[in-house]
Formats: C-alpha cells, sequence, structure tokens
C-alpha cells in the first residue's frame, strides 16, 4: 500500500473529455474511411466518391476541435527561450498578455469566420450534400471553443491550475 505522499495527485473530471472522444471518433472514421475507399477502389472496382470529401472534412473539424482541447489543457507549442530567464511574475505577466493577445486573434478569426460561412451556404459541397460552408463552420466553433478554453484557464481557481498543469511552467500560451 502507497502512503498518502507518494500517491500521484488525484486529477478532478476533465472538461475536454467530450471534446477529446470527438476527436478520437472522427480519426476513427477517417481511418475506416481510407481504408474502404482503397478496398472498394482496388478490389471492386467501384470508388466511393463521397469517402473524400468526407475524409477531408473531418480532418478540418479534427483539426479544429483538436486545437480546443490543446487549449484547455494548455499544451501548444511555445517558444520559451527568453521566458524562462524572466522573473517568475514577469513570465507570468508575458503568459497572459499572451493569453490575451491569442484571444484577439482568435476572436477576429472568428467573427470574419461567421461571414465566410455565410456566404459559402448558397453553394454545395461538390458530392456531399451539404452547404460549402460546413468546412468553414469549423474554424468559427474552432475559435469560439479556443476562446472559451484559454478564458477558462485563465479564471480558473487555484486549485484547478494545480491539477492541470501546462505543459511547460513557463509557456507562452
Amino acid at each position: 500500500m502507497q502512503s498518502k505522499e507518494s500517491m500521484p495527485p488525484k486529477r478532478g473530471f476533465d472538461l475536454a473529455l467530450p471534446l477529446k472522444v470527438i476527436v478520437a471518433a472522427a480519426l476513427a472514421i477517417i481511418v475506416s474511411l481510407t481504408l474502404a475507399q482503397v478496398v472498394f477502389r482496388y478490389f471492386f472496382d467501384s470508388p466511393l466518391l463521397w469517402s473524400d470529401e468526407l475524409s477531408r472534412l473531418m480532418v478540418v473539424w479534427m483539426t479544429f476541435i483538436g486545437a480546443a482541447v490543446v487549449c484547455w489543457q494548455g499544451k501548444h507549442l511555445s517558444v520559451d527561450v527568453f521566458a524562462v530567464l524572466l522573473p517568475e511574475k514577469v513570465s507570468k505577466v508575458l503568459r497572459i498578455f499572451n493569453q490575451l493577445l491569442a484571444i484577439g486573434f482568435l476572436g477576429v478569426m472568428t467573427w470574419k469566420s461567421f461571414r465566410v460561412v455565410k456566404f459559402e451556404n448558397f453553394q454545395d459541397m461538390s458530392i456531399l450534400p451539404l452547404p460549402a460552408g460546413t468546412v468553414r463552420l469549423a474554424a468559427t466553433i474552432g475559435g469560439i471553443l479556443m476562446i472559451i478554453a484559454i478564458l477558462a484557464r485563465l479564471f480558473a481557481s487555484r486549485r484547478f491550475r494545480d491539477t492541470q498543469p501546462d505543459n511547460n511552467e513557463h509557456s507562452m500560451m
């Protein structure tokens, strides 16, 4: 039996779990569609015309939802060459500044993507019976999720931050 000191700290409920499940399911569907496409094309000489378009659509959605998960976990790639040399308080201010800068960028991206989605919804995709804006909608939804994730990390309680550490204490994002 382990002593309390040697036991790993308890982790709280992972609020990004539903998004992780969606990303994992999307990846599994993409792999399955690609394998099915190969089988149907080379063994049955009857390609699935819609599988390529659906796979590309799912890759875009998986990317933006996965980016929201990474924002929630605070594990975006960052260059911290100078941040590690700064005092802890200055480094913390720099991290907050970078998170606010990211929120600003994501806000502009999300706002502009609304207009693109509305414009593209007048067209349909090539094969799938979906509006063309479905592809760009991933940026809109992903941007909103990333903003929510960054704000949640900024305003989370100290207890939460202790159970959900950044990948790097001096991370820029």
